[in-house]
């Protein structure tokens, strides 16, 4: 059995003394406000494949100094609560741009406005304070490294790090001008990346996509002196890809790209068995040796596919999260197999969170058999999307999975439909209902304001949700936004939206004019076409969603089948009519018949099946009734038992 913090039982080390020992000439740096709870792993997949071919590097956590100076709780904080308003970049970037930016009271006053609460003083308080920690910060990374030894240093960019990384690109290049600086990950994807190249002179290259391919030998050409050629995918100077030139000029002190469009597309892994595992040394390494690792329980990334299977069919209209690479591919069960024994060996971690914005269904032949035959002792986690059977979810549960993370957004299926989700409200909710019946973490996200909604939809909602209070609740209630790449954002006119713009919140951090600000945006903020304000209709539903969090591990709706044949229904939610309720014969196989939605038709055949069975009026008499008593739901025309299995 792999025991946790294993991979902890090291030395205590000077972190900067450590830095200065075996300098390689190739940085990776993980900036703030990368998660401290499991390596990046962008940075150590490059890493291990600079490694592959012979070349030193390292990857430096510097997001661990800044929780360190600030305090964990309070990094935690601006990372996971303030990732959509921008809080954490607005941090560095008051200190990259000093004044050309609002003041902070302005940014509060948007925030108390947008998010329909009271942004208290301390609140405030506890941001400034963050923020006056920024300088030293920087100026400690700076000193943490002889940089007249390194060579390349290449950032890690994804939500909330840019302006910690410009901040300390900045500096490296004022007094270090020879060091190549790169920047890549899912914040420089497409024009976005283009952007931020043209804004910020400090930055050399931006790898716009995957760099697996092209990175290792990019740096190899520079390490030897030679004359570079920039890969397809990346923007840089020169720009030359073989026999094709790009060029750029500087205009108004900025330089400006003059492709017709993007630079030609990096190149994709196909084979994703090709790729080396990871490398999470530098991670442990440097978690080891911080004051905060008691306070922190580690997890092991692991990646055995990347884009969605679901999307190269049909695109969910919401959703942004591959890029432009949809492409789905999956490692071999074998290799992920391999992979994930080789890790939890290494780190002596059993908790795993799987980067995958999709679970391949053919792994519950391959993979999970392998993981139960092994009998590893771990706990992973997955998304997951949601038209499982009740045997697939108990086999998943059974392989290690220690929290599902479901794409249900909704159970209105028309909702789900228009948005091209792929599954239904009956499907949501019945996969929801079983995952809750095990004691593990089951995340989900409720979501309103889609186009094609109505509110009629939001009536219905509102009275169902007080039957599923006993079910996991939703992790966050927010309204649909339009993320860069996903069809809302490739074609808003044909969904009924209007004005597109960047979100609110980026002129907090950028003092650019707006049409920099829409080549730098991932997220944007819409109207709909006939003036409807989601806010309005779906008011009751959303409060019934809160009251639901609220009441999350106080109420249960249980359903124990006795060996005589009695199944006991024991209901403790405010909605529950009676503490205890005893079904037998065929109500009691009626019940858990209805474990899996029924359309009428097929429960009168199965009751008619059975001696002694109802006739039809006293049949949908009792469904009547069990309705009215919220033992049931009635979604998409099917009859579905809600109450959970005691296992």
């Amino acid at each position: 059995m792999l025991e946790a913090h294993a991979g902890w039982n090291r030395p205590m080390l000077d972190v900067n003394k450590d830095l200065d020992m075996d300098l390689p000439p190739v940085l990776l740096i993980n900036m703030p406000f990368a998660n401290l709870r499991w390596p990046n792993l962008g940075p150590s997949l490059l890493k291990a494949a600079l490694i592959r071919e012979g070349i030193p590097c390292r990857v430096i956590n510097f997001n661990f100094d800044f929780a360190e100076q600030i305090g964990y709780e309070r990094y935690q904080w601006i990372a996971d609560c303030f990732a959509f308003v921008q809080g954490g970049e607005r941090l560095f970037a008051k200190f990259y741009f000093g004044d050309l930016l609002p003041e902070d009271e302005s940014y509060f006053e948007e925030l108390r406005t947008r998010n329909g609460r009271d942004f208290g003083s301390e609140e405030q308080q506890e941001l400034q304070e963050a923020a006056k920690a920024v300088p030293g910060f920087i100026l400690k990374c700076f000193q943490a490294v002889d940089w007249s030894r390194v060579k390349v240093v290449g950032f890690s960019v994804s939500f909330q790090q840019t302006m910690a990384s410009m901040c300390l690109t900045r500096l490296i290049k004022q007094h270090f001008p020879h060091i190549v600086t790169v920047f890549g990950g899912a914040g420089c994807e497409g024009e976005m990346g283009i952007a931020l190249w043209e804004q910020f002179p400090e930055v050399d290259y931006v790898f716009l996509g995957e760099a697996d391919l092209t990175f290792p030998p990019f740096v190899r050409e520079l390490l030897a002196g030679e004359q570079v050629r920039v890969p397809p995918g990346t923007i840089g100077l020169p720009v030359t890809e073989g026999s094709r030139s790009t060029t750029f000029r500087e205009v108004g002190g900025k330089r400006r790209f003059l492709g017709e469009h993007t630079p030609p597309a990096s190149p994709i892994v196909c084979d994703l068995d090709r790729l080396p595992f990871p490398d999470f040394d530098d991670y442990f390494h440097r978690l080891s040796n911080s004051p905060l690792r008691d306070e922190i329980e580690p997890f092991l990334f692991f990646e055995t596919s990347r884009g969605c299977w679901w999307g190269e069919k049909h695109h969910c209209k919401f959703c942004g999260l591959n890029g432009s690479r949809l492409t789905f591919r999956s490692k071999s069960a074998q290799r992920a197999f391999e992979e994930l024994v080789y890790l939890t060996s290494r780190y002596g971690i059993p908790r795993i969170c799987a980067a995958d914005n999709i679970f391949d269904y053919r792994y519950f032949q391959s993979f999970l058999p392998l993981l139960v035959e092994a009998g590893l002792q771990v706990s992973f986690v997955y998304e997951l999307k949601c038209n499982l059977s009740r045997t697939q979810v108990q086999q998943l549960v059974q392989a290690g999975l220690g929290a599902a993370q479901l794409g249900i957004e909704t159970f209105v299926s028309r909702i789900l439909r228009a948005a091209s989700k792929g599954a239904t409200g009956l499907q949501n909710l019945q996969t929801l209902k079983w995952f809750s019946e095990y004691p593990i973490e089951v995340e989900w996200n409720l979501l309103y304001g889609f186009p094609g909604e109505s509110p009629e939809d939001y009536d219905w909602l509102a009275a169902l949700i007080p039957s599923l209070v006993h079910l996991a609740p939703p992790l966050a209630i927010g309204r649909v936004r339009m993320d860069r790449f996903s069809p809302y954002f490739e074609d808003p006119e044909a969904h009924g939206l209007v004005n597109p713009r960047p979100h609110w919140s980026l002129r907090f951090v950028y003092p650019f004019p707006e049409e920099v600000l829409r080549r730098l945006a991932y997220s944007y903020e819409f109207d709909f076409e006939d003036g409807r304000n989601p806010e309005i209709y779906a008011r009751e539903a959303l409060q019934a969603a809160r009251q639901w969090q609220e009441l999350k591990g106080q109420t249960t709706f249980r359903a124990f089948d006795r060996e005589d044949g009695v199944l006991i229904l024991t209901d403790t939610r405010p909605c529950a009519r009676e503490f205890q309720a005893r079904l037998k014969g065929w109500m009691r196989d009626l019940y858990l018949f209805c474990d899996q939605g029924r359309t009428f038709r097929s429960i009168a055949e199965f009751v008619g099946s059975r001696l002694g069975g109802p006739d039809s009026a006293t049949l949908r008499q009792t469904l009547s009734q069990w309705l009215q008593n919220r033992w049931m739901a009635f979604v998409d025309d099917h009859y579905l038992s809600l109450a959970t299995r005691s296992q």
